[in-house]
């Protein structure tokens, strides 16, 4: 069950993981590179100080100090460009600090609030941007941030002055002003407007988070609207008026400007210099400070009068074609929309193929209903075209994996990304990132060979993975490929053999059945176990998953020369092309994806094998031929299979027949579960799930990999 959370924990979640993962793959990418690049180095220091003002404005305070102490890294860099950097450690703090920052955030995902300290992260950070001082030559008691002292005002940001009542649970509080300093000598006064970019969402929680970072740079500041979080009217003001702002500051307007353009979603910022504060119309006059001092209340500003809203500029036909139209959606949303859409498709098998309108010559009738397939299809692929996202993400994750075992295993190696903007659907993306993980850690374990190893074997020190993903009809083709030591046949059906796996004479078993072996559960041919392998497990839970998802896995080998892992899925898990058959008086639908041919066989074609069973021959090799009827115990089906139908169906580079009393057709079919008192009543092996078909009957699915598994068990 998803937690429910308020908007703004949602917000802060959401940009959270967003910054986490782009500042995970920037310092990967620097640490390559072997430099940080000066864009990078903004980019991560702004991502850091966007997350430690969030985070704070949350009141995680464990986040917001971490992430003060990984920003203050990156100032002294950007401010001081040092010549003695050490990429791989400052990356080594980066991908600490993203850890902890992600495990604390997926546990307010949970619904809990974070308990955990990042005291000791801090320290160790802390002592490193010393000694890296140090190294360069500077002292490291300095603190480039203070080194002018700002005059007068105290901290923003404090809270309620004593006894006021204690606050309800996720109340975020800034005051809306502070009494003017005694003394506004060497202050800088300034106005500003704020406009944020057009449908960002969440105007009120951007502007907090701008009022939250005042506090570096303003002895005292001032905001219209006053009450971001609590006016409901705030967003409009601030999307139609922009987010005004009125603060002193020792700092000149070069340096504010600089500031203030650092503010997410940012589409213009005005920014104006004041002669003093009396040009402010809504600075506080004396009295009204005096009356703010005496308050024990929160201070408030009387609420001004409206100003006009000023004309937009107009917008070049250019600008207008290039604005972004882009709008976040939840995913559960998504679901639902495509649930729907799966209903719709069901609806209109039952109203076209009714069996009380079979027969009739209805020309009208048939014209509409082709309007509203091809209507229907439209809007399928539509609904589709949201969900799909590029595995971009998914393949990038996996250059921490290699980072990591390379460094733990003292082993060299790169990982090479192919076709990473090849789009599935949002549900496959995130089931298909386990078994990679796995897939890409049993390469670095098991194929890539230490350095010395591969210089002995005349191959490169550093080895090479190869992360490719392409289209291939109504499916994604991921391949994993590296070129390390390959598999042993001998020592895995050894293993194979000592577990009791084999089913047939070693002899008969095929490269991909052997090397298949490695994702039985608890097999692993590892003698010793360490981090990463020898405990049997993992490689299991691959097959499992791509399975659950619809799709196969087969592995290829070559000893001395590497492995190639092949995944196939579907695009869709939620509608199908499948073909209707019928066996007895039951339905049952085949993907369409699976089927290589289908035909009526000839007198002889049938023939039995040595184990009595029905074989067949197919591209010169003999194919099992499979009884739906006897493997469901159905009566009543055709028994003299010249006068049935076979289906070759193809699924883990193997080939079988299924014999049929007849096809009803292809059909878009929409996967259900298959009901509870279906499978107490009868036997449910080799398949994946249900479906409606037009005259409302209930058609079984059978899964071709799992049918394969029985066929050569």
């Amino acid at each position: 069950m998803v937690a429910e959370h308020e908007p703004m924990v949602e917000v802060f979640i959401y940009e959270t993981r967003q910054f986490l993962e782009q500042l995970e793959q920037m310092a990967l990418t620097s640490e390559d590179q072997g430099n940080f690049a000066s864009e990078d180095v903004n980019e991560i220091f702004r991502a850091m100080h966007t997350i430690k003002g969030s985070a704070a404005m949350m009141m995680l305070d464990e986040i917001s100090k971490l992430a003060h102490a990984v920003e203050d890294i990156f100032f002294y860099i950007r401010e001081l460009h040092p010549k003695n950097v050490d990429v791989s450690a400052i990356t080594d703090i980066v991908l600490t600090a993203v850890d902890f920052m992600n495990g604390e955030v997926d546990v307010l995902d949970g619904g809990e609030q974070p308990s955990a300290s990042s005291e000791e992260l801090r320290k160790s950070t802390q002592e490193f941007l010393r000694n890296f001082k140090l190294a360069n030559g500077d002292d490291p008691d300095v603190d480039l941030r203070k080194a002018k002292p700002k005059a007068g005002g105290t901290a923003v940001g404090a809270g309620n002055a004593a006894g006021n009542p204690a606050p309800k649970k996720q109340q975020y509080f800034i005051p809306a002003a502070r009494p003017a300093p005694e003394s506004a000598g060497g202050l800088h006064v300034y106005a500003a407007v704020i406009h944020f970019e057009k449908d960002c969402g969440m105007e009120e929680v951007r502007a907090f988070g701008v009022v939250n970072r005042l506090k570096d740079i303003a002895a005292e500041y001032h905001f219209l609207p006053e009450k971001i979080l609590e006016d409901p009217q705030a967003v409009d003001t601030i999307v139609k008026l922009g987010f005004r702002l009125w603060f002193t500051t020792e700092q000149e307007e070069p340096e504010v400007r600089k500031f203030l353009e650092q503010t997410i979603y940012l589409e213009k910022l005005e920014l104006k210099e004041l002669a003093g504060t009396e040009e402010c119309e809504y600075w506080p006059s004396p009295q009204q400070q005096a009356a703010i001092r005496a308050e024990e209340a929160t201070p408030v500003i009387p609420p001004p009068p409206e100003p006009k809203p000023r004309p937009e500029p107009p917008k070049s036909a250019a600008q207008r074609v290039h604005e972004a139209q882009m709008i976040s959606v939840r995913v559960d949303k998504l679901d639902r929309l495509m649930d729907l859409v799966g209903e719709l498709v069901i609806a209109e098998s039952m109203v076209t193929q009714n069996p009380d309108i079979r027969g009739l010559e209805l020309a009208n009738f048939s014209k509409a209903a082709r309007q509203l397939h091809k209507i229907n299809e439209e809007l399928q692929d539509g609904v589709m075209s949201l969900r799909m996202v590029p595995l971009d993400a998914t393949f990038k994750k996996m250059n921490r994996i290699v980072r990591d075992m390379t460094k733990k295993l003292n082993k060299k190696a790169r990982l090479v990304l192919v076709g990473e903007d090849t789009e599935v659907d949002k549900n496959i993306t995130e089931h298909i990132g386990d078994p990679l993980m796995h897939i890409v850690r049993n390469s670095m374990d098991h194929g890539i060979e230490m350095p010395g190893e591969r210089k002995a074997a005349g191959k490169p020190e550093q080895g090479t993975i190869t992360l490719a993903a392409a289209n291939e009809g109504g499916e994604v083709v991921i391949t994993i490929t590296d070129d390390g030591g390959g598999m042993n046949r001998e020592k895995i059906l050894g293993k194979a053999r000592e577990k009791g796996l084999l089913k047939k004479p070693e002899e008969e078993y095929t490269n991909p059945e052997v090397f298949g072996f490695i994702f039985a559960p608890g097999f692993s041919t590892n003698e010793q176990v360490t981090e990463y392998s020898g405990r049997g497990v993992g490689m299991d839970v691959v097959v499992s998953n791509i399975h659950g998802l619809g799709g196969s896995v087969t592995v290829d080998s070559e000893e001395g020369k590497g492995t190639k892992t092949t995944i196939r899925i579907p695009l869709t898990l939620a509608i199908i092309d499948g073909m209707c058959l019928k066996v007895a008086s039951s339905s049952f639908t085949v993907p369409i994806s699976a089927i290589r041919r289908s035909f009526r066989p000839g007198d002889g074609q049938v023939f039995l094998d040595a184990d009595s069973k029905e074989m067949i021959m197919e591209a010169g090799a003999c194919c099992p031929v499979i009884r739906l009827s006897r493997l469901y115990g159905l009566e009543g089906a055709q028994e003299d299979l010249t006068q049935a139908i076979l289906l070759i169906l193809e699924a883990e580079g193997r080939t079988f027949a299924v014999a049929a009393d007849e096809l009803l057709g292809v059909q878009q079919i929409v996967v259900k579960p298959i009901p509870k008192y279906i499978r107490g009543i009868t036997k449910t092996t080799g398949l994946s799930g249900c479906t409606l078909l037009g005259d409302g009957s209930i058609s079984l699915i059978i899964d071709p990999e799992k049918t394969a598994s029985l066929v050569f068990a």
